[in-house]
């Protein structure tokens, strides 16, 4: 046992993600960091080697936090962190109207270099003081599948409707 906060990164490899959330948040830790990017390998063709590839995230990755985040928060029984694709300060926006306690963004920052985190939070004030916020907590969680008015526009259904 310990006394220091503890947060679990997890992957979203889980075939019943949402259960699995819920009941990772109810051992006790502090937080839930979702998620893990695992090192993806990719195959050069021509010479026939496996080498390093994919290594940073992109922003195109912030799709699943986003979700995963929007529709647990609330429904756990501790904080939510979001990681991977976060490579700006729209996307800590995002995350946190999407109800994350807080944000983790590491390949922006070996990409773009430690000023990027000023830039984050640059704009994370500039648009609070648009919209008249003083704290997080007075946004956070804003728009999460629990708190808008069409809850269905976390789930699959979505994108049944877009092809349909």
């Amino acid at each position: 046992a310990v006394s220091i906060p503890i947060a679990l990164k997890i992957s979203h490899y889980f075939s019943s993600l949402g259960q699995m959330i819920q009941r990772l948040s109810q051992t006790g830790v502090s937080g839930l960091v979702l998620f893990n990017r695992f090192f993806s390998p990719d195959i050069d063709i021509d010479k026939l080697a496996v080498k390093s590839s994919f290594v940073f995230s992109t922003p195109a990755e912030l799709a699943m936090p986003l979700r995963w985040i929007g529709i647990m928060a609330n429904k756990v029984s501790c904080d939510l962190i979001a990681s991977t694709g976060v490579h700006d300060g729209e996307a800590v926006i995002k995350l946190l109207l999407a109800g994350a306690t807080a944000v983790q963004t590491a390949s922006a920052l070996y990409q773009k270099g430690p000023e990027q985190i000023a830039e984050m939070l640059n704009t994370l004030r500039a648009w609070m003081e648009r919209h008249n916020y003083a704290s997080l907590s007075d946004f956070r969680g804003k728009m999460s599948q629990e708190a808008t008015s069409n809850p269905a526009v976390y789930e699959r259904v979505q994108f049944m409707k877009y092809f349909g």
